[in-house]
């Protein structure tokens, strides 16, 4: 690793990674619907000793297969009740449908169980994702060129609404590319690995970007930044990547999933209407313009005024103690 990443990461020491001591163990036998999912996910828990090495402490309860299956590449787990942390382990470099819409699935839960206040998006490999689309299971998409419509779920792309309420943080290591790096690109703060590889190559395959990059790619690094990559189809570094400002961590390869935890559980620490009001004014000024979303930070001020959040934080300053935010 040369030098720029090795200083950049100094500047965050304070927010190393100590090992949380509860998770919640994995979801894969049967796939859980969204309440069954819930319900188990409330009272199991595991010792964790790394991603692919918890010990699990209570079982989980399996619900039948419906229509929250998840498959079986998707490893699912809570850090300290608050967090869910989302693996993905991506045997080939062709993206199944089915896990996109596994991950969509888990996207919407983090929205609507109100103990979860920030997801990390992680790969099990030693690659996030390759990124290209399988063309057997994708193919009425490719055909009819419409995603199919469903129920509990939000596209983890970002790209058809409803679009995520609560935040993500992502860690990637090896190939971050195609699809994969849109899947990157959707994430509200991203950590990687000093050896990512980032390419956004579908023009030298025969097609274009459709998971959003030609939008969040151009947004995120601008214009010529975005197009030298996309039009020709060329791979860039980590360091590459920081300097586009589409990276915000770089950290030692193996070290990327403990300091996005790290910045999760600042995240989790924070209040949690303030923390989904800021996310919902900055979509509102990408989807409804600027003036729509000014308009709307003193109104929405004057609510969380009203918050018992709001009043938590002055009752912590005049007790000297740091406040414990309930959402409220």
């Amino acid at each position: 690793m040369n030098d720029i990443p090795a200083k950049r990461d100094e500047l965050h020491q304070k927010e190393v990674y100590s090992p949380p001591s509860r998770r919640l163990s994995e979801q894969n036998a049967g796939g859980l619907h969204r309440r069954a999912f819930l319900a188990a996910s409330a009272g199991a828990t595991v010792l964790l000793g790394g991603p692919s090495s918890a010990q699990v402490q209570s079982p989980v309860a399996s619900a039948p297969t419906g229509s929250g299956t998840m498959p079986s590449n998707v490893r699912v787990e809570r850090v300290d009740g608050s967090i869910l942390l989302i693996g993905i382990r991506q045997e080939t470099d062709r993206v199944d449908l089915s896990s996109v819409i596994g991950l969509g699935r888990l996207m919407y839960m983090l929205d609507h169980d109100d103990a979860l206040r920030v997801a990390v998006l992680y790969s099990q490999g030693s690659d996030f994702v390759g990124g290209v689309l399988d063309p057997d299971s994708w193919a009425p998409v490719l055909r009819t060129g419409k995603f199919p419509e469903m129920s509990e779920f939000i596209n983890p792309v970002g790209t058809i609404p409803p679009r995520r309420q609560k935040p993500l943080v992502v860690a990637v290591q090896g190939k971050c590319q195609g699809a994969g790096h849109e899947l990157f690109l959707a994430a509200d703060v991203r950590v990687a690995a000093s050896d990512t590889v980032f390419a956004q190559p579908e023009v030298t395959r025969g097609h274009f970007p459709a998971g959003g990059a030609p939008i969040t790619f151009v947004r995120e690094a601008g214009w010529a930044n975005a197009m030298r990559y996309m039009l020709i189809g060329d791979e860039w570094s980590a360091d590459e990547a920081y300097r586009m400002g589409l990276v915000q961590y770089v950290t030692p390869p193996g070290k990327q999933l403990d300091r996005a935890i790290a910045v999760a559980r600042r995240i989790s620490a924070a209040a949690p209407l303030g923390i989904r009001a800021t996310i919902a004014s900055a979509h509102r000024a990408l989807s409804e313009g600027q003036e729509a979303a000014y308009a709307a930070l003193f109104p929405e001020l004057a609510r969380l005024a009203q918050s018992d959040d709001h009043q938590e934080y002055f009752r912590a300053l005049g007790e000297k103690r740091a406040p414990a935010f309930r959402g409220r």
